[in-house]
């Protein structure tokens, strides 16, 4: 049920087995049953630069991807525009293309859920869902109780399909300031940035500046995956 990787964007099929073997391992520890990943990966529209890690029915993808579903969505047309997760509801599914979407997705036991709008630092963007094939009661009890944990495992999906999806940086590729490798030494130490505010004499303000850049330079969507690549590079 590993969904196909498209070689346009350079991905391991190895590693993306890896991935959906740990995701499936930890969906189902949080309780859920299903997921599916999409993240486009080149930064176009088209499908067929997506990344699609999925234990969804094949069925239920194939006509999703050959009716353009994804273009009547709500939930993609949600996770587009905002940051915020969404859970599954009817109301979310008001056009006739929608309402057709809704019981198509009911069908294949697609009606209980939450998705999470996922975000990249190049413009990459896509979602991250997870299904429950518990009643109604339970499954929302479900979903509310995780919320935040999946929150932060939304975080950890994202780094993975972005490090799967663009290729490791090349330490002659990354030019630091010594500004910005003296703010990675001190994070690298456990500082806050309250802490390196004081340390380097600016403020905290100023710190989120340099690591919004740091993380654009390496790549990634947090501070801890920026200083974990700094240190294997030696950078710092």
């Amino acid at each position: 049920m590993l969904a196909p990787v498209f070689p346009s964007c350079s991905l391991s099929e190895s590693f993306t087995r890896t991935l959906f073997e740990k995701l499936e391992l930890e969906v189902n520890r949080h309780g859920f049953d299903r997921f599916q990943l999409r993240l486009s990966v080149c930064n176009t529209a088209d499908i067929n630069n997506e990344l699609v890690v999925s234990n969804y029915p094949e069925s239920w993808r194939k006509i999703y991807d050959e009716l353009g579903y994804s273009l009547v969505d709500p939930l993609v047309s949600h996770s587009t525009r905002n940051v915020t997760s969404v859970i599954w509801s009817k109301r979310l599914y008001s056009s006739p293309d929608q309402i057709k979407l809704w019981q198509l997705a009911q069908e294949y036991g697609l009606e209980y859920g939450v998705t999470f709008a996922l975000h990249g630092p190049a413009g990459q963007k896509g979602i991250f869902s997870l299904n429950t094939l518990l009643p109604e009661t339970q499954a929302i009890a479900l979903i509310r109780e995780r919320l935040g944990q999946l929150s932060l495992l939304r975080d950890e999906v994202l780094q993975a399909a972005l490090s799967l999806a663009i290729p490791a940086a090349n330490v002659s590729q990354i030019n630091l300031t010594k500004r910005e490798k003296e703010m990675l030494h001190w994070s690298a130490n456990g500082k806050t940035s309250w802490e390196i505010s004081n340390i380097c004499g600016c403020t905290e303000d100023n710190v989120e500046f340099h690591f919004k850049n740091i993380r654009r330079k390496f790549g990634v969507t947090s501070r801890r995956a920026a200083v974990v690549h700094a240190l294997s590079m030696r950078l710092i």
